[in-house]
């Protein structure tokens, strides 16, 4: 089945009801013509490829009539990115476009510390490498003097002056009355004039559009000082959704808008690492009605310049303190023009159904950066005139948007210590009043400031070169390749490569799953992509959800853990015990027990190398322990960090490989777990339900036998492999991106592998990548009939509270997110690398894990239905929809693991609780229960 019957079927179920606007999360697609097309004669077309006319399709805008919008009421937008590319070039093919870019809900740079709550894995990992310490002690005018502001005001306020302000909208708040013009404002989302921000739970980053506007235009009376604070600032909502993604047709329709009520200035605090043509058209429009365009360089993503701020028709902006030193989080690069303040700018703020409208606070982001120079140049144009600046542009044959560019730059003051890097950080910083001083006539002859990029050079960094295709496809070249077709999604996989190769970065991934080529950029893929592509470490095809780390176990704990009864839950152990019992001999028990597990690896071979990281690892154990019970993680080396994590794994946590169906008693981490695991009866039948799930034999998660031809394993397992197509009428899986198939053999080596046919039961709602205990993570697959079924795994109605379990799956190489180096703020992959060494790991095989369960149903936070618990047995990246197994009789399955790391709280669904469930998932099908 090609990708085409996704369309099909997506006609099929979509709402025959016109719909207004360009609302978020449906499915929606935006053809780019030679030249502007017959809308009617394009319908025909489409529905004859559809066999339906359940679609919409019209023009973006009538004054950018080569770009159509192809969308399907109602059908919400679940397909993976790489799916949704392999549609769009199927279309361009056979309507013979010059583009088809679908709408992804590209990820908005990362805002603010709100974005990723301080305690996710992302959150901390953000306040480490990205967020400054918030200071709400400095001046709250502070930003604006600056960049001079105050003293520009005395030759201009922003009078008569009016700003487009694409974003989540408006809300009422004291320090903006008087700021919004509500005649020219829309809601492009809806299409309307209510552009009012709804303030919504949904919306993490609810209230953005107030703060940001607050300090473009706010009344200098306040507590929060705006850029022009007699400036106008029309609200154009065009973002709502998780973390400010956005969809490129909504914002180019935004900036059409601020065309239509001829707007002075636009202020475009928003972006992504992706590129729309129709956003790119729509700034060509503004530009050439004399607008000044100035974006936000990105956040949290550095060095990359995201669009829209790297395209050349904007003002790009990175972001300093008040020291005039760039801001921790700043993106960089040779697209930036200026600097202005990003890091602790007091604003208005409101958040998600929050009545307040008189709080203000410290933000950071280059958002703030943006929002101060649009009201800078405000400032401009009230000053000099509309008129005289636009005569003067048209007298030297060029925009006033680079006019303004002109003179910004040459006006930027240096820092007041040191220097700013022109090739990072442009200019220098905003002036304000040396702006406003500069005559227009005096105003240097513009001279463009980017530089060609070489696509191709031996000492190439992986940054180097995912800037190289970025400008490719901003610039759409087309020599060796069509840039114009297949630009933005070669950028979006080189970003994905990118992202996915740094934990820094991985936290804003467009897709848990690792993407593939179209079809067709697959036949002529660029040299430079390939090499990128091929920069994204070994790991399994999909990342699991991301556990929140305020229940990471302590190390103290996890080596700690002891009982007279042999090892137990590190959560039911107090760090004061645990510490007791490390100190007990000085630690000797625990490093007797490593030294014997490092021998016995020793006597399995390896080679020399594996052995001296043994040796290295004993002699700095005693030491390690030492800086665990003093609390002094936080100052390990590399070196040490290597020994406290083999320290866990082999002494209280371990991975025992499985093979001929049981675990080999000669297993360097056998330990005291392995004897009461070995003695399991069934164990061989036990293991052999459990298989490896692959795309195209590519490594994605586990799964295991629950029913004839059936196999339960996670939702975001099943997003990895398939496609979901729903409406109020109907939802469908579809597995066009390859084969999916389960592998049960031990090694995974294709030789008990059968092909998954069928979704019989799914959780309602998308995972996405982050854990969200309100959605359940379970699906049961039909694979293909076989005589060589094994033996499915019988399932608890009634698991015990506490009890010792373990896990089976296929755990991957871990991820380089990981192995952070808390003392030097750095990921090593070198650490993954010396632990398998010292353990003779292979990845992607099958591996028990023992552990105990942790947190009982109905105890763990955030978990609305009760259907979740945690576990402390060890998991890797792989081991997604793994069986958690109970030891006591009987021995039985009592969980489905879905998100967890080594050393965090490992969690998994109780089938037994989501079956009592009255809208069960469960209830109609026949599986194995206990």
């Amino acid at each position: 089945m090609n990708e085409i019957e996704i369309l099909r079927f997506a006609a099929d179920v979509a709402e025959t009801e016109r719909i207004e606007g360009l609302p978020p999360n449906i499915l929606r697609f935006v053809l780019e013509y030679e030249n502007a097309p017959t809308v009617t004669e394009e319908r025909n077309k489409l529905a004859k490829i559809f066999s339906s006319s359940r679609f919409m399709l019209e023009y973006l805008d009538e004054e950018l009539p080569q770009f159509l919008v192809l969308q399907f009421p109602g059908v919400e937008r679940r397909l993976a990115p790489q799916t949704l590319f392999a549609i769009a070039d199927d279309l361009a093919s056979r309507l013979e476009l010059v583009s088809c870019v679908p709408d992804i809900g590209v990820r908005h740079f990362i805002e603010s510390p709100g974005d990723l709550a301080k305690e996710d894995a992302g959150g901390w990992l953000l306040n480490m490498t990205c967020w400054a310490k918030e200071n709400d002690t400095l001046p709250k005018d502070w930003a604006i003097k600056s960049v001079l502001a105050d003293q520009a005001w005395q030759l201009s306020k922003g009078d008569d002056v009016l700003v487009a302000h694409p974003d989540s909208g408006w809300a009422e708040h004291v320090e903006l009355d008087g700021v919004f013009d509500l005649d020219k404002a829309f809601n492009v989302l809806e299409g309307s004039k209510d552009a009012r921000d709804p303030l919504s739970e949904d919306m993490e980053n609810a209230g953005h559009g107030i703060s940001t506007a607050s300090t473009l235009a706010s009344r200098a009376a306040g507590s929060v000082y705006g850029a022009a604070p007699a400036a106008k600032v029309a609200p154009i909502r065009c973002l709502n959704s998780v973390v400010l993604k956005f969809d490129g047709t909504a914002v180019a329709k935004a900036i059409m808008h601020a065309v239509r009520i001829e707007a002075d200035v636009i202020s475009m605090s928003l972006g992504g690492a992706f590129y729309f043509p129709s956003i790119a058209a729509a700034l060509n429009k503004a530009v050439k009605k004399g607008i000044i365009v100035v974006a936000a360089g990105g956040n949290c993503v550095q060095p990359i310049v995201v669009y829209p701020a790297r395209d050349s028709n904007t003002i790009a902006l990175a972001g300093v303190d008040i020291n005039d030193r760039p801001w921790k989080g700043t993106s960089q690069g040779k697209q930036i023009d200026v600097c202005a303040p990003a890091e602790n700018v007091f604003v208005a703020r409101r958040g998600a159904n929050d009545d307040t409208t008189t709080k203000v606070d410290a933000a950071q982001g280059t958002s703030y950066a943006t929002a101060i120079t649009a009201g800078v140049a405000a400032l401009w144009i009230s000053h000099f005139g509309r008129d005289a600046i636009r005569q003067e542009a048209a007298r030297r044959q060029v925009t006033v948007n680079e006019l303004f560019r002109a003179a910004i730059r040459e006006t930027a003051r240096p820092p007041k210590n040191g220097t700013l890097d022109p090739k990072k950080y442009g200019a220098g910083i905003v002036d304000a009043k040396s702006l406003l001083e500069v005559q227009l006539n005096d105003i240097p002859n513009v001279s463009s400031t980017l530089e060609a990029v070489p696509t191709e050079a031996a000492d190439a960094t992986l940054d180097d070169k995912v800037n190289a295709i970025f400008s490719a496809a901003v610039e759409r070249g087309q020599i060796d390749f069509d840039w114009s077709r297949y630009g933005a999604e070669s950028l979006f996989l080189a970003i994905d490569s990118w992202r996915r190769s740094d934990p820094q970065k991985s936290m804003i991934l467009e897709s848990p799953a690792k993407p593939s080529p179209s079809p067709g950029l697959k036949l002529q893929m660029p040299a430079i992509l390939k090499s990128v592509l091929g920069e994204v470490e070994e790991s399994p095809l999909i990342r699991p959800p991301v556990v929140g780390r305020k229940s990471t176990l302590n190390y103290v704990k996890a080596l700690g853990a002891r009982s007279p009864f042999g090892v137990e839950s590190s959560s039911a152990i107090s760090v004061e015990d645990a510490v007791r019992n490390i100190r007990r001999n000085n630690g000797r028990e625990i490093i007797d027990k490593f030294k014997a597990a490092l021998d016995k690896a020793d006597s399995r071979g390896g080679g020399l190398e594996a052995s001296n990281q043994r040796g290295i690892v004993a002699e700095r154990a005693a030491g390690v322990l030492r800086k665990v019970v003093d609390n002094d993680i936080q100052s390990m080396d590399i070196d040490e960090r290597v020994t406290m994590e083999a320290l866990v794994r082999l002494t209280d946590r371990p991975s025992l490989r499985v093979d001929d169906g049981t675990i080999d008693p000669e297993d360097p981490l056998f330990g005291e777990w392995g004897g009461s695991l070995f003695g399991l009866p069934d164990l061989p039948a036990i293991t052999s339900a459990v298989g490896r799930i692959d795309l195209d034999g590519q490594h994605v998660g586990t799964g295991f036998f629950v029913g004839p031809n059936k196999i339960m394993t996670n939702r975001h397992v099943l997003e990895a492999i398939a496609d979901e197509v729903s409406s109020q009428a109907g939802s469908r899986w579809f597995f066009t991106r390859g084969i999916a198939s389960i592998d049960f053999s031990d090694k995974a080596d294709g030789s008990k592998r059968f092909q998954i046919r069928s979704v019989l039961a799914v959780g309602s709602q998308p995972i996405h990548d982050r854990v969200d205990f309100r959605k359940l993570d379970m699906a049961i697959l039909e694979v293909e009939t076989k005589p060589e079924f094994p033996t499915a795994l019988g399932l608890l109605t009634s698991p015990e509270k506490h009890s010792e379990i373990f896990t089976l799956g296929y755990p991957a190489r871990p991820a380089t997110s990981t192995m952070f180096d808390p003392n030097t703020g750095s990921f090593s992959a070198e650490v993954s690398q010396r632990l398998s060494q010292i353990y003779n790991l292979d990845y992607g095989r099958k591996y028990l894990s023992p552990g105990v369960i942790s947190i009982i149903l109905g105890e763990v936070t955030d978990d609305p239905n009760e259907w979740a618990f945690a576990h402390d047995a060890t998991t890797l990246a792989g081991n997604s929809g793994s069986c958690v197994i109970q030891m006591g009789a009987p021995i039985a399955v009592t969980g489905l693991h879905f998100a967890g790391t080594t050393l965090t709280a490992n969690y998994a669904h109780s089938p037994a609780a989501i079956k009592e469930r009255p809208d069960s998932i469960l209830a109609d099908i026949s599986l194995n229960w206990v």
